[in-house]
């Protein structure tokens, strides 16, 4: 009984541990209300393909502006962080996040990081990314108005982008 009671404390002790660990490792993405990054992410340039930038199988019409422009602008936007070809809920999100941006398109900007192919970009670095997918939805005044970390859905984003927007 005795060798039970050490061997639960010492899990317990692990468990506490790694959730300890983990908590730093997703608090380390920009918090909510503070001044987004102001990265020069890559944009598709004339003559480049989609697949230059991104690993999503058909074209997700993402990579069209920049972070620094959008924030110069005073133009709301989305950023998204995923590699959907090797994250499956990057997939989901990317199918989501460029419907959403069918709607919304003309009242604020919308961004994709792929880092697969790339992990040290400076925008990865930036904004201090680990794992994905991450969605951060930043305001006219280049605040980070909500942060998403792992799989959003599209009603909640919505609601958001709506906020945003108005």
């Amino acid at each position: 009984m005795g060798r039970l009671r050490i061997l639960a404390g010492g899990a317990a002790m692990i468990l506490l541990l790694l959730t300890t660990a983990s908590c730093n490792w997703f608090l380390s993405f920009p918090e909510q209300g503070t001044r987004a990054p102001i990265s020069h992410n890559p944009v598709l340039k004339i003559g480049e393909r989609y697949t230059d930038l991104c690993t999503m199988n058909v074209p997700d019409h993402l990579h069209r502006e920049s972070i620094s422009h959008a924030v110069f602008h005073h133009r709301p936007f989305l950023i998204f962080f995923g590699a959907p070809v090797h994250c499956t809920p990057c997939v989901h999100e990317d199918r989501l996040i460029k419907g959403l941006m069918d709607i919304y398109h003309s009242r604020m900007a919308f961004v994709h990081i792929d880092d697969y192919e790339d992990s040290e970009q400076a925008t990865v670095h930036d904004w201090r990314v680990h794992g994905e997918p991450w969605v951060a939805l930043i305001n006219r005044e280049g605040t980070i108005a909500n942060v998403i970390p792992g799989d959003a859905s599209y009603d909640s984003l919505n609601v958001m982008i709506k906020k945003l927007v108005r």
